[in-house]
């Protein structure tokens, strides 16, 4: 369990599920392809990251439905300022969750699936590590 809450946390940190020392991002929203350190595959296959479109969608949505429903059953305030009120949630909340869900989704598939040898390029020093070739 302690595992899973290391990894987790790395995921939040937008750190590589792998070393826990490379960046997930080197830009605002630009991915790096490996990591720095380890040199980890981050995309696996096309289409890896729909599953942290989806952890972003049902987080920001609850988000603002907790905000927006709560606003709208008050019956004094009319429906106008409550759509402008929660109106840019629903834009802004999936723009600031969308690295976040991205390293929670690295996180918990390498928890799921984690990483072989086969995973890593020749050149990874944690490959070269375990195979007891010694760093120069």
């Amino acid at each position: 369990m302690n595992r899973f809450f290391t990894l987790l946390l790395r995921g939040l940190l937008q750190r590589c599920p792998v070393c826990g020392q490379g960046k997930l991002f080197s830009g605002v929203f630009k991915m790096n392809e490996r990591c720095p350190v380890c040199h980890f595959r981050f995309e696996r296959e096309e289409g890896y990251y729909t599953s942290s479109m989806a952890i972003n969608l049902v987080v920001s949505e609850f988000i603002a439905a907790g905000i927006v429903l709560p606003l709208a059953a008050i019956r004094t305030i009319p429906v106008l300022p409550v759509l402008l009120i929660g109106g840019p949630f629903v834009v802004i909340l999936p723009l600031l969750f969308f690295r976040p869900s991205r390293g929670l989704w690295l996180a918990m598939d390498h928890y799921l699936n984690p990483t072989s040898g086969n995973d890593l390029p020749d050149e990874s020093p944690l490959l070269q590590r375990s195979r007891g070739v010694r760093d120069k």
